[in-house]
This record gives structure tokens, C-alpha cells and sequence, in this order.
């Protein structure tokens, strides 16, 4: 019980104190981190990165690029609702007394918005897959398999 109140406590600290120190990460300059993989995908062909060493014709990478693009649309207005929740969360913590049902509600919502990216992740690579023919999708398991062993191996 001590650990949770702990963390508790120190969750709202964290929140409040990340964008403060967002632009001040090294990361962030110009010769950080984010500037270095900015300049080496500022060339991205918009195609997933699971299909890169996968020989593609070129209207399976129109076919892709097209679902891609697709999703993305939807991109926008799902990282509002993200950041809105985010916003009225921390209007609930930062009050004097903390309403347990609204609380609860925030949480069923975020994990039904999350539950929901996941099913739209899913059913796009689904939809992915199945542009691909049986040898890319061969090649593509594989490339996945040997991707999880090197995780593991870690």
C-alpha cells in the first residue's frame, strides 16, 4: 500500500514536469539524436518498415502506400481524444479531492480508445498482408520471426 501511494504521488510530479524538460533535451538540438534519424528517413518512401528488404511490385506499393495514407487520416483526430484525456486527467488529479467516478470513466475510455488503435492496427497490417503474395509473406514471417529471436536474445 506504501508503494502505491508513493507512486501516486509522484505520477502527477512527472506529468507536470515532462514538458518542461521536453525542449530542453539534448535530443532535441541540433545535433541530437532526433535530428539524426530525421535526416536519415527525410527520404521515407511512406511504405512500413517490416516491408523494407521485401522485393514489392510497384502497384503492391501503391496499393500499400494508399492504406497507409488511409489510416493516417484518422491519425489526427484520434491523437486529439489521446490528448484530451490526458488534459482532463490531470484536471481531475490536481483538485482537492479526487471524484472516483470520473476517474473511471476517464480510464474506460482510454482503454476503449486504446483497445480501438489496436484493432485498426491490426486490421491494417491484415490488410497489408494480404496485398502481399505467398513467397512475400514467407519472407515477411521469417523477417518477423528472426526479428522476435533477436528481442529475446537480448
Amino acid at each position: 500500500m506504501r508503494h502505491k501511494g508513493f507512486l501516486l504521488g509522484i505520477i502527477p510530479a512527472m506529468i507536470l514536469a515532462a514538458p518542461a524538460m521536453a525542449d530542453k533535451h539534448k535530443s532535441c538540438t541540433e545535433d541530437g539524436k532526433y535530428t539524426e534519424m530525421k535526416k536519415k528517413y527525410k527520404d521515407h518512401d511512406g511504405m512500413p518498415r517490416m516491408l523494407h528488404d521485401i522485393d514489392l511490385t510497384e502497384q503492391q506499393k501503391a496499393e500499400i502506400k494508399k492504406l497507409v495514407e488511409a489510416e493516417k487520416a484518422n491519425k489526427d483526430a484520434n491523437m486529439k481524444s489521446h490528448w484530451e484525456l490526458h488534459k482532463q486527467l490531470n484536471q481531475l488529479a490536481f483538485n482537492d479531492r479526487l471524484d472516483q467516478n470520473k476517474l473511471d470513466a476517464i480510464i474506460n475510455e482510454a482503454t476503449q480508445s486504446h483497445a480501438d488503435k489496436l484493432a485498426k492496427r491490426a486490421k491494417l497490417n491484415n490488410a497489408i498482408f494480404n496485398v502481399l503474395t505467398e513467397e512475400q509473406k514467407q519472407q515477411l514471417q521469417q523477417k518477423m520471426a528472426e526479428f522476435e529471436q533477436k528481442k529475446h536474445d537480448r
